[in-house]
């Protein structure tokens, strides 16, 4: 009985025939087709808006010394007088700078900017 059922599963129309598919061709660019398609990708974005902070420091203190603060209050910061200031680009930071004082408003000259492997890693 047992021979049975095994012939019974071996016949050809239960049988499927597998084969490997080859990828479609890759057509290559032409000549100057990508620039243009990376010209055109990257007007798409210009427009999008981008959240950017410059931070002179940090500190930390407990609920009871923050109700304390008032007008005329001074938070010590962790960062000394001359030390560069951390730019930060939608919560990622990508460089440093001095802050500097430009038409009465701040300002930051860049003085140094993350690698692309260090931003890549913060990802």
């Amino acid at each position: 009985m047992n021979e049975e059922m095994d012939t019974a599963k071996n016949t050809p129309q239960d049988q499927v025939e597998v084969r490997p598919m080859a990828p479609p061709p890759v057509a290559e660019p032409a000549e100057g087709a990508a620039a243009v398609s990376e010209e055109v990708n990257l007007d798409m974005i210009m427009d999008i808006p981008i959240d950017v902070h410059v931070e002179i420091g940090r500190t930390s203190l407990p609920v009871r010394d923050f109700l304390r603060l008032g007008v005329g209050s001074v938070l010590q910061l962790d960062r000394l007088v001359g030390e560069t200031a951390d730019l930060i680009v939608n919560g990622k930071l990508i460089g440093r700078g001095d802050v500097v004082v430009v038409d009465e408003t701040f300002g930051i000259r860049i003085s140094e900017l993350v690698s692309d492997k260090q931003l890549l890693s913060a990802c």
